[in-house]
């Protein structure tokens, strides 16, 4: 009798031993490369021009950012902009426009840039998404990787935001690996 029940420990133990190293060695699931850009207040610029932060998910997949504002107000106009540098060591890239007008709702598109002003023109692309969440004081961009084509590690970000005749604010460079 104890020699059964000794065996049956030991096949309970094993058994419990072979799926613990099953879940230790399997491949972790596929996670997006991060990065934040702080940018902080800036007394000087109307509330909802102020970004504050960027948050940058470089997925495999796509790029989603997520831009949060001091104070975003619907009955304003408003753009923002985020370049998405695709070619490590160069100026190579697309800009992620989003921009919001009270009578018409908000228009998200990828540019191709045409000048260092972040100036540019939209072009075909599948899948981008942009969405305004005036109680969160956030404009979240979703842009597919298919559409960037590009192979590089790394992408670098910069942020600005605006009124559609004044200059508003921007940010640092952050460059986030691709996840």
């Amino acid at each position: 009798m104890r020699t059964r029940m000794l065996t049956s420990v030991v096949t309970v133990l094993t058994a419990l031993a072979a799926l613990l190293a099953a879940v230790l060695l399997s491949p972790a699931p596929a996670h997006a490369a991060q990065g934040v850009i702080r940018d902080g207040r800036e007394a000087a610029l109307p509330a909802q021009m102020d970004i504050l932060r960027v948050a940058i998910r470089n997925r495999e997949d796509r790029v989603v950012l997520t831009l949060t504002f001091r104070d975003l107000k619907v009955q304003r106009r408003a753009q923002t902009k985020v370049f998405i540098g695709t070619r490590p060591g160069t100026d190579e890239g697309f800009i992620a426009y989003s921009g919001y007008r009270p009578a018409s709702g908000p228009v998200t598109q990828l540019w191709q840039p045409t000048d260092q002003e972040f100036g540019g023109v939209p072009i075909a692309c599948a899948g981008v998404k942009g969405r305004w969440r005036f109680d969160r004081d956030t404009v979240r961009i979703v842009v597919p990787q298919s559409c960037l084509a590009s192979t590089a590690a790394r992408y670098r970000f910069k942020a600005v935001a605006g009124f559609y005749r004044q200059v508003g604010d921007y940010t640092a460079f952050r460059s986030v690996a691709r996840g």
